[in-house]
């Protein structure tokens, strides 16, 4: 194998620690760019081709045509080298080695998914890049036809990963964070399996002919994001904000205690009063059970005041509280992007209530032109009687809660608004302020990335669910929804 390829001295380590524990069963390459992962991959699936000749059986992923067409190449030319006279069938993406080893290629785009390998006995899954694939459900589907009957051919999951995808939430939460690098660990995610990552950066690669240059090259692709820089370059796995938001999402500008309260607001008559506080709060909501739903309570400042030393100018926006619903692992981690289908109309009605007690609110008291949700809830489900429509927003109307469907408008413009306003957060500017409290927001707008094919809009399958309860509001404020006016200017409230 060797005559092949040459590995570095950081591949062979983790080739060693391969071969030195027979009960691992995953193992996550997980790195910046440049690092030689994916060589590495390529390296595994032949030498467990060669170890175990017919009893092997395995599938390599990738979630593009365009990057699976690449790993092709490199497969080619090992396989040939190391075993020739092994047979690939092109149609099928199948190889049949000589010493009866097979190995397939799929792509998770299209037609050439999951239903490729369904029914499959694999003891073997290789994942290029597994970060690109969003839903960790996917995941755990062709995991669970990994299965083998023979001791002395134990099933593996060995990946590749980068901080940055769609998916680098659910690895950062899941895997990245359960253990330090190169310590096995039981992966209560893969059904507890032992389990183990390894980091890798561009300077863990010797062949690379110049990584002074390719380092360059890398921090000018990131314009000066220090946290994409850190993601890319040095392979670092931390909260990233270089998505979909960019630089535009900062903790240190946007982030508020999580024991945060709504403002009061001064009156006409410029008296301060408790009860006034809820008068400018708006909820944005977005409804699912398939995918999560979920509620944020907003505020509009509508007067200069200071929170926690930090000043928030007129006209600010704060989410101060959510309510998430989502389904839960064993371990307790919540998976942000898959709803819990058991969820009905009256158990999110209840979380609602929760919502507004906890934040001192009388039940109700937002109006409903004031809480919006996704347009979809006016859309009509069937009929309750003779020209009597049921949609999803007369059944929250059913249990005490009145709704809104948000306002037609391009999601585009609904974003721009949202990343100008994250974006002025710390200056004399109005800004977007959020709560700690606001967990599925920090948790997943780091993670939402732009659309290839439009790129002023992020991905549909990104965790955009409390984004868009966010951008909801905004937009209705921003077309007079709510039919009121700001009042003057006049002096500043200190909130403690």
């Amino acid at each position: 194998m060797d005559k092949a390829v040459q590995l570095s001295p950081w591949q062979r380590k983790v080739a060693g620690l391969l071969q030195s524990v027979d009960e691992l069963n995953t193992l996550v390459l997980a790195g910046g760019r440049g690092g030689g992962k994916s060589i590495l991959l390529v390296w595994i699936i032949v030498y467990y081709m060669l170890l175990y000749g017919d009893k092997f059986n395995g599938v390599l992923i990738r979630a593009d045509l365009a990057g699976l067409q690449k790993l092709e190449t490199l497969l080619m030319d090992q396989i040939n080298r190391m075993m020739p006279g092994s047979k690939y069938l092109k149609a099928k993406r199948r190889w049949t080695a000589t010493n009866g080893a097979t190995l397939q290629l799929i792509h998770m785009d299209g037609n050439d998914g999951f239903n490729k390998i369904q029914g499959e006995d694999l003891n073997f899954v290789g994942w290029d890049e597994l970060g690109q694939e969003a839903d960790p459900q996917v995941v755990l589907r062709v995991r669970s036809s990994m299965r083998s009957t023979d001791p002395t051919c134990p099933p593996k999951f060995i990946s590749t990963a980068n901080p940055l995808g769609p998916g680098s939430w659910w690895i950062r939460d899941y895997i990245v964070t359960k253990a330090m690098p190169n310590r096995i660990f039981n992966c209560e995610f893969f059904g507890a399996q032992p389990a183990v990552w390894v980091k890798s950066t561009l300077r863990d690669n010797p062949y690379l002919s110049n990584p002074d240059q390719y380092e360059q090259e890398l921090r000018a692709s990131c314009f000066g994001d220090e946290s994409k820089i850190a993601a890319e370059v040095l392979g670092e796995w931390g909260q990233v904000t270089a998505g979909f938001f960019g630089s535009c999402l900062s903790i240190e500008r946007c982030m508020l205690p999580g024991d945060v309260k709504v403002p009061w607001t001064l009156d006409g008559d410029g008296v301060l009063r408790e009860e006034s506080r809820g008068k400018y709060c708006w909820i944005g909501g977005d409804w699912g059970t398939a995918s999560p739903a979920c509620a944020v309570l907003m505020c509009e400042v509508q007067e200069s005041m200071e929170i926690a030393g930090r000043h928030i100018p007129r006209g600010s926006w704060i989410c101060v509280d959510e309510e998430y619903v989502c389904s839960i692992q064993p371990d307790g981690s919540k998976e942000w992007n898959r709803g819990d289908r058991s969820l009905t109309a009256p158990q999110f009605v209840q979380r609602i209530r929760g919502l507004y007690q906890r934040n001192g609110f009388v039940f109700k008291s937002i109006a409903a032109k004031r809480t919006i949700m996704d347009s979809a809830v006016t859309a009509q489900l069937g009929f309750g009687g003779y020209k009597d429509p049921v949609t999803l927003s007369s059944e929250f109307k059913k249990y005490g809660w009145d709704v809104t469907g948000s306002p037609k408008s391009s999601r585009a413009v609904g974003w721009q608004m949202m990343k100008s306003l994250l974006w002025q957060a710390g200056s004399d500017q109005p800004g977007l302020f959020i709560s700690e409290k606001c967990q599925s927001l920090w948790a997943t707008l780091p993670y939402c990335i732009s659309d290839d094919k439009n790129p002023e809009d992020m991905t549909k399958d990104a965790p955009d669910h409390s984004a868009d309860a966010v951008r909801y509001v905004l937009t209705a404020a921003n077309q007079g929804q709510h039919k009121w006016r700001p009042p003057a200017p006049s002096r500043m409230a200190r909130v403690y």
